[in-house]
Formats: structure tokens, sequence, C-alpha cells
């Protein structure tokens, strides 16, 4: 693929989750390019969505195609919709192979953690969930897809959504050293990230109500997990104790996790503000959905009339 195929191809997959999703429209990039998903939807929810969009994806294939030709592409998507329904992990044990396979790090075992994994034509998608509910979506291409290699998919990345944070460090913790940029709206948070060393290049959104629950749970992980920003350099501890209480109320404040906020807040007021933006999360999340599932009927493949699915990142 030539370098000008391959910016062609990116900038096509995003165009196509913004008409799948213009039920976002005026909203943030990301949410923009997540489309229908949202943040709490049920294992069956996204298991029927990954269905519909398998169904969209043939049913173009369908229209070019004589009637030979149909009927293979029918049973074809038969199994790739039946693969969804089986395709789901639970995290109920201590290890599996995805410890070794590019997603290890993003999920923890005996938490109520499981996953969904579909395939398209180009990718390969990770839906996962905690106690149930959809928290993070983990897109994968394949290296050897990738003409120019990690700099033109953060290239393009950025053309479609605006100048990312670029970051170096460990992904998760053991993970290793990589890059990424980073990008933030008020519920959640998208990397464009370089995990060759397992040969991927991926996008990963998240819930950001979730990463913070579980950086509270998890305080040993790296804090950019919480999204907050690192500074490059080691930062050297200091061996001083505190002289008084307002010292130590001073040393337990935690950064607001958006860069722009400068608050320093409490762990109390942390742990408040957590619950507090997770309930309204959720509240709003239903809202919407409700809103979306009243209007949507029958528009769904009107949108894509048109489209060309034949690319690397058709599916996002």
């Amino acid at each position: 693929m030539t370098t000008r195929s391959w910016i062609w191809v990116l900038a096509a997959c995003l165009v196509w989750t913004s008409l799948s999703g213009r039920a976002a429209a005026g909203g943030s990039p990301i949410a923009t390019s997540m489309g229908d998903l949202r943040w709490g939807m049920t294992e069956s929810e996204v298991i029927a969505f990954a269905r519909r969009k398998i169904g969209e994806r043939y049913a173009e294939q369908m229209k070019k195609a004589d009637a030979g030709k149909q009927a293979k592409l029918k049973d074809e998507m038969k199994r790739a919709q039946a693969d969804v329904d089986k395709s789901r992990v639970s995290f109920a044990g201590t290890r599996s192979r995805w410890d070794s396979s590019p997603i290890a790090g993003e999920f923890n075992y005996g938490e109520d953690e499981s996953m969904l994994v579909v395939n398209d034509e180009s990718s390969q998608n990770y839906y996962f969930f905690r106690d149930g509910r959809l928290w993070k979506w983990y897109k994968a291409f394949d290296q050897k897809s990738i003409n120019g290699g990690w700099k033109k998919f953060q290239s393009a990345t950025e053309d479609k959504f605006g100048k990312g944070r670029a970051k170096k460090g460990e992904l998760n913790p053991a993970s290793g050293e990589t890059q990424w940029v980073e990008y933030l709206d008020r519920s959640s948070r998208m990397r464009a990230a370089d995990n060759s060393k397992r040969g991927v290049y991926a996008l990963i959104f998240d819930d950001m109500s979730v990463v913070r629950e579980l950086a509270a749970q998890h305080p040993q992980k790296p804090s950019r997990l919480a999204g907050s920003d690192d500074d490059d350099a080691p930062q050297q501890k200091s061996t001083a104790k505190p002289e008084n209480q307002s010292e130590i109320a001073r040393a337990q404040t935690k950064k607001s996790v958006f860069a722009s906020e400068q608050h320093q807040e409490s762990e109390a007021e942390y742990q408040a503000r957590q619950a507090r933006e997770k309930a309204e999360s959720r509240d709003r999340q239903a809202r919407v959905h409700q809103k979306k599932e009243d209007a949507k009927q029958g528009e769904v493949l009107k949108q894509l009339d048109g489209l060309n699915d034949k690319d690397p990142l058709g599916g996002l």
C-alpha cells in the first residue's frame, strides 16, 4: 500500500464513523468517532451493535454482486454474526492466552471484567466490559498493513482528531516503553498507540469515569492510567517529612484528570467527584440512548449508501 493510499484509508475510515454517529454531531471528535457506541452499553447491546455493523457491511457488498455471489456473501455474513456471540471472554481466572496478546494489560482478573472480539475487513475490535457495562474499545491494526509505520499512523490520526498530546512511557504496567498520542474530552479518552512490539497500532477509547475508578483501586499503577499529565523527566522524591497537618493535607491532594484544570483536590473530594460523575454519566447515556433508539429506525442503511468498505480501517 502506498503512503497516499494509507492516508486516504484512515480518512475514509473516520468519515465512515462520522456518518454512523450523526447523533453525536456537534460533540467531540472522540464522541463522533465512536458512532453509535456509548459507555455503559450491556454486552447484549454491543453484540446487537456489532451484528448490525456486519450486516451493513455485507449489504453493501451484496448490492454489487450477482445472485450466486449474494448467496455466498449471505452465508459469510451469518457466520461472522454468529462469531460475535461466541467471542465472549471472561477474565475470571488469573492467567489466559490474552496475557501475550496486543491487549495485554488492558484488563484485570477477578474484577468482573469481560470482553467481546469482533473482526472486520482490516482490524480486530476488542470491546471491554466491567460489571457487564462497556468501558473500553481497543481497535487493533496489523502493523504490516500500515505502510509508513508509526509516523504515518500518527499523522493520519492527527489529521482527523487535531493535534494530540504526544507521550512516551508505558501504556500499562510492565508493558515496556512505547509512544502514543492522547486526546481527552469530558467523558472519554482516546489514545493512538504504537504497540508494534506486539505487532499492531491501535486506537484505544476509554470511559474516563471507569479509568478514574480503576486508578483509585490500583494506585500502584502509573498515574497516566488516570489520564493525568506526567512530566517526561523523572521527578526526584523529597525525603523531608511534613512539619504540620496542613503540609500533610497538601501532600495528599490529587491533580485533576484534565490538564487544563489546575485545582488541587483532597482524597475525599476526588472520591466524591468520581462517584458523582459516574452517576451523571450513566443517566446521561441512558437518556441519549433512548432518544437515539426512537429516532434511528430505518436510517442506518440509508446513511451508508455509496460508502466504500474496502479499506484497512473500515468498520471503525
